[in-house]
């Protein structure tokens, strides 16, 4: 498990856990605090929210691979290696028809979006425990960018080409001439608004000047404060 700093990125935390992370309720146990209705400083009160963020999204995650045999799915057609300037390892992915589109979606569709997690995997779990199975591969991947999805309204399937981060580099020696899959879990973009909006506020020069006058901020200050730059940062 990888631990969290100011510098440390979301997604980066979130990729690295393992599946024993994920399924470990106690992960943040020593870290998850009962937030104070009165704080020292800004840092103070951003950090106090950075572990229940983390925990709130592990609980999501978990509560996604408990679904697994009813979540949107499809069969990789390509995969091939997307280099980016940021020396991070991208990779192009294109689906065919993607299956269970209207499974936890009520009446909408299943489309990718920016911010997805998938499971790309060898084989097409059904339940957790295929996870643990020996000989089988599998590694949590999260949207980076749509390229391209193509609608057949006839029969309603949808196929897409989009750019994945995967928690390693895929090695192409192990997954050829095997039929790969992306299980669909949950989005995580909302979560990693409000991560980039706690970490930036903590460097704001308006809210440093509006408590140099006083040692400790109260909660519903802060808190509207808070809103503020959550907005900004999403706009």
């Amino acid at each position: 498990m990888t631990t969290t700093n100011g510098d440390s990125d979301f997604t980066d935390i979130m990729l690295s856990w393992s599946l024993q992370d994920i399924f470990n309720q106690d992960l943040y146990k020593d870290k998850v605090k009962c937030i104070e209705l009165r704080f020292k400083s800004v840092g103070h009160y951003f950090g106090s929210y950075v572990y229940p963020l983390l925990e709130e999204t592990r609980t999501q995650l978990c509560s996604s691979m408990e679904i697994l045999q009813s979540s949107p799915f499809a069969e990789v057609v390509s995969l091939k290696e997307a280099p980016d300037n940021k020396n991070r390892m991208f990779y192009n992915v294109r689906t065919n028809r993607w299956r269970n589109r209207s499974s936890g979606h009520g009446n909408q569709m299943y489309k990718t979006l920016i911010g997805d997690v998938f499971m790309l995997a060898d084989f097409k779990p059904e339940i957790v425990d295929d996870l643990q199975r020996t000989g089988k591969m599998w590694t949590l991947v999260v949207s980076a960018g749509l390229v391209e999805e193509e609608t057949n309204d006839h029969n309603a399937e949808l196929m897409s080409s989009f750019k994945i981060l995967p928690s390693k580099d895929i090695d192409f020696d192990q997954v050829a001439q095997k039929s790969m899959f992306l299980i669909y879990l949950t989005n995580i973009t909302p979560n990693r608004r409000i991560w980039e909006a706690l970490h930036m506020s903590r460097n704001s020069k308006l809210i440093q000047k509006l408590l140099c006058a006083a040692d400790e901020v109260r909660v519903n200050f802060m808190l509207c404060l808070y809103i503020k730059c959550f907005k900004f940062n999403i706009m």
